[in-house]
């Protein structure tokens, strides 16, 4: 996800480039980012290169309830502004100088042959969009935290007949008339 920029940094501010993301894949972290597909619009700022990126994934992971394989599919609309390393084709009286402060994101440079590769910012962005407890399904029954069989293949008994011990001191309460939470 590689794209030249030199015909837009020369370019008027407000020039805009469109192109589409097509069953790519990528690796960030670790974590395989696949069927990648959606639209991507660079626009030209005064200084920057503002990038527009509405992007579907998706990614393998264990369920967390059941520890089955899980497939997670990811939505991020991405919206960043890429400097370009040659500031000089940057024309304009609001350029940065060299002493001015300004937040510095290697993932967020337009190298010197004018390339805006969209990979590390876009990988951080779908990682970022994963779920924190993928499950497998939406109404997954995970493991049986007593026997530990998978419940979504065996039902087990345990379930409804054990307590945990640390809430029986509460379990007199239902008998006393208090209601169930369930």
């Amino acid at each position: 996800m590689i794209y030249n920029v030199a015909g837009l940094l020369t370019g008027k501010l407000g020039d805009i480039q469109q192109h589409e993301i097509e069953n790519e894949s990528l690796k960030s972290n670790g974590r395989s980012l696949r069927k990648i597909n959606g639209s991507v619009r660079l626009m030209r700022t005064d200084r920057t290169v503002l990038v527009n990126a509405d992007v579907e994934a998706t990614t393998h992971d264990s369920c967390s309830r059941c520890l089955e394989p899980a497939t997670a599919n990811v939505i991020v609309n991405m919206e960043e502004e890429f400097s370009p390393t040659n500031a000089d084709l940057v024309s304009g009286p609001n350029n940065r100088t060299a002493d001015e402060d300004y937040y510095y994101d290697p993932a967020l440079v337009i190298d010197e042959q004018n390339f805006l590769d969209l990979t590390e910012g876009l990988g951080q962005a779908l990682l970022s969009a994963i779920p924190i407890a993928p499950v497998c399904k939406d109404d997954c029954l995970g493991i049986c935290p007593i026997c530990t069989v998978n419940r979504n293949i065996l039902q087990c008994s345990c379930a409804k007949s054990s307590v945990d011990p640390r809430w029986a001191g509460l379990v007199g309460l239902l008998e006393k008339g208090a209601k169930s939470a369930e």
